[in-house]
């Protein structure tokens, strides 16, 4: 008798966990349809990517890079406000020992169906630069083709550069002589497309990142980028 009250217990139990889960649904790690997943947050939407840096134009622009239209943000919770922030820390005034110029991350994109296979598809990152560097005589940059985007674009098929400069009371000194910023996009392998429309969609991205981080460090005419990038070779 004692056996069969806890049998008839344990299937009551049962039957309402079974209720509960089809009213509020439970958890689970098999990434099976019905069941929450360990799976990464895929979105289709331009607000969810870096944190609001990427223009729709530039989150077409980055299914084209990644090679799929799902894509999925490494960390969601980067974004231009932290990126602008670490920024401001590498710098340092004028007149004082040079400026911190490793690298920021802004963002690191994946289509869903590379998720797991290596590196992001897409990386975002800024640097501190200055104003010999944005002259573009680098070996890279120079290899690249020049658009006329902020102080000077350097676009390719699989990475794009962009200098702007900045004055602003976040940058203490910048006043006096302009702070000058890199903004870099670089595909981790070649993306498959035309050459003319894959360097089109590395300028619309570096572009829209740009504007995010001049906007967030308080810019002068958003360190003179247009709100859309026009897409004119220099």
């Amino acid at each position: 008798m004692t056996q069969m009250r806890e049998r008839g217990m344990t299937l009551s139990a049962a039957v309402v966990f079974g209720l509960l889960c089809g009213a509020v649904g439970c958890g689970s790690t098999d990434g099976k349809e019905g069941g929450a997943t360990t799976s990464p947050q895929v979105t289709n939407a331009a607000e969810q990517l870096c944190g609001g840096a990427v223009s729709a134009a530039a989150r077409s622009a980055l299914g084209l890079l990644a090679g799929g239209s799902a894509l999925h943000p490494t960390d969601p919770a980067e974004n231009p406000s932290a990126a602008a922030d670490e920024l401001v820390a590498h710098w340092a005034p004028l007149n004082t020992p040079p400026h911190k110029r490793d690298p920021v991350d802004l963002c690191a994109i994946s289509a869903e169906k590379n998720l797991g296979a290596g590196p992001a598809d897409v990386r975002i990152e800024f640097r501190l630069s200055d104003a010999e560097e944005a002259k573009g005589d680098g070996k890279i940059a120079a290899s690249l083709e020049r658009y006329d985007v902020g102080v000077r674009a350097s676009i390719g098929t699989q990475r794009a550069y962009l200098w702007f400069s900045c004055v602003s009371g976040r940058l203490s000194g910048s006043e006096q002589g302009p702070a000058y910023l890199l903004a870099s996009v670089e595909s981790a392998r070649a993306p498959k497309g035309e050459a003319g429309a894959l360097k089109d969609a590395n300028a619309t991205v570096v572009h829209s990142a740009a504007l995010a981080v001049a906007q967030k460090l308080s810019c002068d005419g958003d360190g003179g980028l247009a709100p859309k990038p026009a897409l004119k070779h220099a």
